[in-house]
């Protein structure tokens, strides 16, 4: 009897990929229909822990309480005393073929530990029907979070975490993943039709608003020009009308041309005047 059904051991610079990871776990929602190969009280997923302290005592205790124990692989925890004791202590129960490898840094022979990579003499025949020896390195299948983005990296860690479940699960993780992938599709489906319908809404009202902005735009314009052109008739006119006052034409020629040089800078001096003023 097991009081986890995965331990995540880390070391303390990778306690958030740790934690990150414990908590996707814990918060997996299996696809409608899908059941666990075998069910019985030791099923399940949602018992997860991350143990990132750096301590080896606590690492040890921990690996002894999992039904899994998943190993952060980087080059830092390639040789560090707790890492290498909670997979002691696991392997001693005679289960190791329940450790899983996940690579979060490095490439695996430089952040693999030791037992994790075998090593092996295979014999090459040659085209000339001559044999030869040669170590052939045997890296386990792992579970693989390294990314260069951020959004390379929740999608890796999302792929990842329904094998995982999978696996804790005694299900084959491409069905699982091909189950979750159908499931992220009906909801991205049903995401759309709502945003379709509410895009829809917003063009109806902004088709309404552009009208009526139109329409308003055409009653500013028609505005314009009669104000225009009764400036325009004004520069004209009343000039003419004080031509006899000497001193009252100099102060009208005055402000005339401030009008006409207003209108220039407007665009408006060349307006025509609206029919029937």
């Amino acid at each position: 009897m097991y009081d986890l059904d995965l331990c995540i051991i880390a070391v303390p610079e990778n306690a958030e990929a740790a934690e990150t990871l414990a908590r996707r776990i814990r918060g997996y929602r299996l696809p409608k229909g899908i059941r666990p190969a075998v069910q019985d009280e030791q099923t399940g997923w949602r018992r997860v822990a991350a143990e990132a302290s750096g301590d080896p005592e606590r690492a040890q205790q921990q690996a002894r309480r999992s039904r899994w124990l998943a190993v952060l692989c980087s080059p830092a925890a390639r040789d560090d005393p707790a890492v290498d004791r909670a997979l002691a202590a696991y392997r001693s129960r005679g289960d190791g073929a329940g450790i899983m490898p996940v690579l979060v840094s490095g490439e695996p022979s430089e952040a693999m530990p030791e037992g994790f990579i075998e090593k092996r003499i295979v014999t090459q025949l040659l085209p000339d029907g001559s044999r030869r020896e040669r170590e052939e390195t045997i890296e386990p299948v792992a579970a693989d979070l390294r990314a260069e983005t951020p959004a390379r990296r929740r999608q890796l860690l999302q792929y990842e975490t329904t094998r995982i479940v999978a696996t804790l699960l005694g299900l084959h993780p491409d069905d699982l993943v091909q189950r979750h992938r159908a499931r992220e599709r009906r909801t991205l489906l049903s995401a759309l039709s709502a945003a379709a319908a509410v895009c829809l809404l917003a063009a109806a009202i902004f088709l309404r608003l552009g009208y009526l902005a139109h329409r308003e735009g055409e009653i500013a314009e028609r505005q314009t020009q009669k104000a225009a052109g009764i400036a325009a008739r004004t520069v004209r006119e009343l000039p003419a009308r004080f031509a006899e006052d000497a001193q009252a034409s100099a102060y009208i020629e005055e402000a005339a041309e401030h009008a006409r040089e207003v209108l220039r800078e407007l665009g408006l001096e060349d307006l025509p005047e609206e029919e029937g003023e």
